[in-house]
């Protein structure tokens, strides 16, 4: 593998500055957030509007995720092929569209292959964001810009439930998509002007299996970990064959001259323990949400109102933890400050798992501890990589972001119901094990890849 300068820039059109850039990109995010987190508070309204099933409601907000997760690898590597800047506009005018269409469906069919749609259109501007950031950034600015990535997330995923309740409650759920549309055309406009293009100086492989079996892997993985307590059969089912064909996409992009992910990127000193730390980070971030909500309601006596509110420091705390991740940074190098952030998320976990009367304090340490993590383990990635790597490395990381939440909830969340009384406690201790596993990973001296 070798390094090169893929960024190409207008050289009639005078250089804007480059944090600039990060507007409209962090403006597609925090589209995605929203549309993540504001279905959960809008759903018994949706459902009862378009006369969806339990089964079909559970679609709902499931495939958008699975849509996402399935086509990232396809998307990142369009976006080499291409160009970067081009995804991020495909998927913005994607949003524009779909939410637009969406907000008239009065089928509740439609509006679920509309939210597949918007999963996709979603992965083209995730694919293109993480790897417009590797290759355009460096350094401690490559750190900002990934803790603003993560700090948006954590603010859109925190206010989306608060804003489904209120939209859904006052004009209706539909104005959650028609008002998702100026947001999307006002990104896109901004990115046209804003955004530096790039792309992989390599040639891109467009091996049809390679690309049919990622996105068969990855979906029906998805699908196993979100349906596992659900429709247990089916997700075994699902996670056979999505583990059968992930070894059989392995063994084929070993052997490919010009292969969709280069393999040996897990090879490189210090990605796979970047990887490792992402879906621990993730997956016990997300299932403490879930656990905590439960237990605050079924053995508290809380409203679901009442539960989201509780559990609403961990998700500013995340959005605090990306913004501060820099500013650490001047204390500490990035390997002691991630073994420390990922320390201070276990503790949290364990603290939550004494069952204290405020939880709002070790959710605090939680977030914190994953909005620091993650987005230094985010950055580890391209520092250890180069900028032609950028599209493989971005897919590979939001991968392992998805992966690792919904794998955290699964497994986590099975013990929980599977222990009853006391699966809280012993669910929230094994969190606390692995995350801090995680963090004490011992770490090759990392280095840029070289050929």
């Amino acid at each position: 593998m070798t390094s090169s300068t893929p960024t190409t820039i207008s050289p009639t059109r005078p250089l804007r500055h480059p944090w600039l850039a990060m507007i409209p990109l962090q403006l597609g995010i925090l589209i995605g957030a929203l549309a993540i987190s504001s279905v959960s508070t809008a759903l018994p309204a949706i459902r009862g509007d378009l006369a969806l099933t339990d089964s079909g409601a559970l679609w709902l907000v499931d495939i958008y995720s699975l849509a996402l997760a399935a086509t990232l690898i396809l998307a990142a590597r369009i976006g080499d092929a291409f160009g970067r800047k081009r995804i991020v506009l495909i998927g913005l005018a994607g949003f524009a569209v779909l939410n637009a269409v969406g907000g008239f469906a009065d089928n509740g069919l439609v509006l679920i292959a509309i939210r597949a749609l918007l999963g996709v259109a979603e992965a083209f501007v995730v694919a293109g964001v993480v790897a417009t950031i590797g290759a355009h950034y460096q350094a401690r600015e490559r750190v900002l810009a990934y803790g603003l990535w993560t700090a948006t997330f954590g603010a859109g995923s925190a206010l989306g439930p608060v804003l489904g309740g209120i939209v859904t409650e006052g004009p209706g759920w539909r104005w959650l998509l028609l008002g998702s549309v100026p947001l999307a055309v006002l990104a896109g406009a901004l990115a046209i002007w804003l955004v530096p293009d790039s792309r992989s100086s390599r040639p891109a492989s467009w091996d049809v299996l390679s690309i049919l079996s990622s996105i068969v892997a990855l979906g029906a993985l998805v699908f196993a970990l979100h349906e596992v307590l659900a429709a247990p059969v089916p997700a075994a089912v699902a996670g056979v064959v999505a583990v059968a064909v992930l070894i059989f996409f392995i063994r084929r992009q070993r052997v490919l001259r010009d292969p969709l992910i280069d393999m040996r990127l897990f090879g490189v000193p210090g990605f796979s323990p970047a990887i490792v730390r992402i879906l621990a980070s993730s997956g016990v971030a997300s299932a403490s949400v879930v656990l905590v909500s439960l237990h605050l309601q079924d053995a508290r006596g809380h409203s679901a109102a009442e539960a989201g509110i509780a559990i609403l420091p961990q998700a500013v705390a995340i959005a605090l933890g990306g913004v501060l991740a820099p500013v650490f940074l001047r204390m500490l190098s990035a390997n002691a400050l991630t073994v420390l952030a990922l320390t201070v998320q276990g503790v949290g976990l364990a603290w939550l798992a004494l069952d204290p009367d405020l939880v709002a304090l070790p959710l605090l340490l939680v977030g914190l501890g994953f909005g620091i993590g993650a987005t230094l383990a985010a950055t580890a990635l391209f520092d250890v990589t180069t900028e032609d790597d950028a599209g493989q490395v971005g897919a590979i990381q939001e991968v392992g972001f998805s992966l690792g939440g919904g794998l955290g909830i699964a497994v986590l969340g099975t013990i929980g119901s599977i222990l009853a009384a006391r699966g809280f406690t012993v669910a929230l201790v094994i969190a606390a094990v692995v995350v801090v596993a995680a963090a004490v990973l011992p770490l090759a001296r990392t280095r840029k890849a070289t050929s």
